[in-house]
């Protein structure tokens, strides 16, 4: 894939819902790049190779991994964490799982589209803007070095935007659970989250010290 091309990854175990995409998106394939796979471990293998630019999540795919209905919801808030440290996570389900990622919606990590008539017409509509978004970013971090363009911050809020976001979805998701049970324990899924905040840390850490060091070497080339 191109630099300049935009990536859907789509994660949905319903045959009619990945037709009904690859329908809408056909138009846009000279840019737009669409990745399909039904459930969870396939989108992460995806995930290790290289990060899309959106992902649509439906709830669907993640029934099978959880314990039953009532293992869903947790199930669901710490997939969508865990996604949204690479690319912002569009989801589709019933209007009740809402509540349970409001944390990420509220640091545009994630948006939610409830599961009724005409959903498909409207997480199209908000996959669009997300595109239209990253496409608006402009061009690669190593061209804007390459041609200047750009300052330092300006670079840093480009590369460092899906790691932040994820450290705060995570975070914030995780307080929240604490505080509703109020039993000095860590809720189901926090160590995962804790897990991964770190992670995120980590790799926040060394993209600034990468990026430091390339500013440098353009500033200061060695002749």
């Amino acid at each position: 894939m191109g630099a300049s091309e935009l990536t859907i990854l789509l994660v949905s175990n319903d045959a009619g819902t990945r037709a009904e995409i690859r329908r809408r998106f056909a138009l846009e394939a000279s840019s737009v790049h669409l990745a399909v796979v039904n459930n969870l471990p396939a989108a992460r293998r995806i995930l290790d190779a290289a990060a899309p630019t959106v992902i649509l999540l439906e709830c669907g795919a993640l029934a099978a991994e959880a314990d039953g209905p009532r293992g869903l919801a947790p199930a669901l808030e710490a997939a969508v964490a865990s996604l949204a440290a690479h690319a912002p996570v569009v989801v589709l389900g019933p209007r009740e799982k809402r509540e349970g990622l409001a944390g990420l919606i509220a640091t545009g990590a994630a948006d939610f589209v409830e599961h009724k008539e005409n959903f498909l017409a409207e997480a199209q509509r908000v996959i669009e803007r997300r595109l239209r978004r990253a496409a608006s970013q402009g061009r690669t971090v190593p061209e804007m070095f390459e041609d200047g363009e750009g300052d330092f911050g300006q670079v840093l809020r480009h590369e460092l935007n899906n790691p932040l976001t994820g450290i705060l979805g995570n975070a914030e998701l995780l307080l929240a659970e604490i505080h509703r049970k109020n039993d000095g324990r860590i809720p189901s899924g926090g160590e995962q989250r804790l897990e991964t905040i770190a992670l995120l840390a980590v790799r926040l850490r060394e993209t600034v010290r990468r990026l430091s060091e390339e500013w440098e070497e353009r500033q200061h080339p060695v002749s």
